[in-house]
């Protein structure tokens, strides 16, 4: 066996009775490892995120 794991989407798919397990640009989330079509925004129906300045600049680094 490989130490190496597969990132798989871990969403339910109550209906079909199965994960889905799409290997496709999946991401960690808080919920898990979930697909473009499974991320907390998609099953929302809201647009992704988009990426922010990151730290403001008025702040000092954290120490």
């Amino acid at each position: 066996m490989s130490d190496e794991t597969i990132r798989e989407c871990g969403h339910w798919d109550g209906t079909a009775r199965r994960l889905c397990r799409d290997v496709d640009g999946v991401r960690l989330y808080a919920t898990g490892l979930r697909c473009a079509r499974h991320t907390p925004a998609a099953l929302t129906h809201r647009p992704e995120p988009q990426p922010g300045p990151g730290w403001p600049a008025h702040r000092k680094e954290a120490a």
